[in-house]
């Protein structure tokens, strides 16, 4: 039953101040839920809740949603096809033929918003939802009941630093080369993450790619090691303006020497999980 499941839940402690840290699967699905008692009374009793970007926001803001829009696509006149190499370009079309997905869809999409689709696309063919995914969960709540809600980044700010990579097409590459493995990735991924298993979701979101494919360091400096320092400095900001915190963020950026748990460590807190 889901309310057994532990979910990777991390309380830290600076002097009088508790910061709870949830990792966060960005697409999950009803077995999810309820999520166990411990996860809901640690929201219950903070005075904020803290996400990396608060996507609900964004919905109701048709202004923010011009801004994503021109972030997203080339200008017209510009293709994806002619802004990243022929091979890759070719992979993407094997796959929109496997998926039966019009080409023209993806035509004026930057790289990694093609692999942010791509991925969406592949996940919700085996059952998982973005509606459905716990930071989404909290944020209903937090809008629902007028709780504070704070964001470590901002979708704009995502995309940005998504197209600021100097080799755009790795992370559309990297993503293509994974989808032989997305009917293991999922199963594993959901039971680490029920399990609470630290080492399991560090193998699986960083570890084993970083070692199958050394090339993509970058992005994973990018990704995960840069916005885990800017994040953790910003949770310990917030921190001193607030009492308790609950933050969920991506499991991902919670786990392994460079994450967001050793780096709050750093800056004074005793972090462990419950």
């Amino acid at each position: 039953m889901a309310a057994n499941d532990r979910g990777l839940l991390l309380k830290a402690h600076k002097e009088d101040k508790t910061v709870y840290l949830l990792g966060s699967i960005h697409l999950a699905d009803a077995s999810f839920y309820p999520l166990r008692e411990t996860i809901g009374q640690a929201y219950k009793e903070s005075d904020a809740l803290v996400v990396e970007a608060d996507v609900i926001a964004m919905e109701s803001d048709p202004e923010l949603q011009r801004k994503v829009m021109l972030e997203s696509l080339y200008p017209p006149g510009q293709q994806l096809k002619d802004n990243i190499p022929p091979k890759i370009y070719t992979q993407l079309q094997e796959w929109l033929r496997m998926r039966r997905i019009p080409e023209a869809n993806f035509n004026r999409m930057r790289p990694a918003i093609a692999m942010i689709t791509l991925s969406l696309i592949e996940m919700q063919a085996r059952g998982l939802d973005p509606k459905a995914g716990i930071d989404r969960h909290f944020l209903d709540q937090a809008h629902k009941e007028g709780k504070t809600t704070l964001e470590l980044e901002s979708v704009l700010g995502q995309l940005a630093m998504l197209n600021s990579l100097e080799n755009p097409e790795l992370y559309l590459k990297q993503t293509l080369d994974q989808l032989s493995e997305m009917d293991t990735f999922v199963p594993r991924m959901t039971n680490a993450w029920k399990s609470g298993d630290q080492g399991d979701i560090y193998d699986l979101v960083i570890r084993e790619g970083m070692e199958e494919h050394p090339e993509y360091e970058q992005l994973y400096e990018l990704l995960f090691f840069k916005r885990n320092r800017e994040m953790a400095n910003k949770i310990d900001e917030l921190s001193q303006r607030y009492d308790t915190l609950f933050v969920v963020v991506g499991a991902g950026h919670l786990v392994g020497d460079k994450s967001i748990t050793n780096l709050l460590q750093g800056l004074g807190f005793s972090v462990k999980q419950i």
